[in-house]
């Protein structure tokens, strides 16, 4: 019947979800051992565009100092084939891997641009690509 055909629909839609879920953790966890393992926080990979370099530079000193370094000692222990050590890095995932530093600020420059292009006058939304 169809009623029956829907529920097992539903089901096996809920169960793909779970999956899916489980999956995303699964690998958003290896990715953040990954990092960990080389000493970069997951947003020191964010793609330079005009809107990061914007945010990087409304960073303090000191935090714009320390991601250059992180980058330095990743590419200085990628290139010696070599990782952290595993105290170290596992202090590194604990502490530091997923705490946010850049994203509020791009998150800012976004939301201001939004509504400067949002106003009276303005040609729309900069990142709606909807026709």
């Amino acid at each position: 019947s169809r009623v029956g055909d829907q529920q097992g629909g539903a089901q096996l839609g809920a169960m793909l979800q779970r999956l899916n879920l489980a999956f995303a953790r699964m690998v958003t966890g290896d990715v953040y051992r990954r990092l960990a393992q080389v000493g970069l926080r997951y947003e020191d990979l964010y793609i330079e565009t005009a809107d990061v370099k914007l945010a990087l530079s409304r960073l303090p000193k000191e935090a714009l100092v320390a991601r250059e370094q992180r980058l330095k000692r990743a590419m200085d222990l990628s290139m010696k084939h070599k990782f952290l050590p595993e105290d170290v890095a596992k202090l590194h995932l604990e502490q530091s891997v997923t705490r946010s530093y850049l994203a509020p600020h791009v998150e800012a420059i976004k939301a201001a641009k939004t509504e400067k292009f949002l106003a009276p006058g303005s040609i729309g939304n900069p990142y709606d690509w909807s026709p």
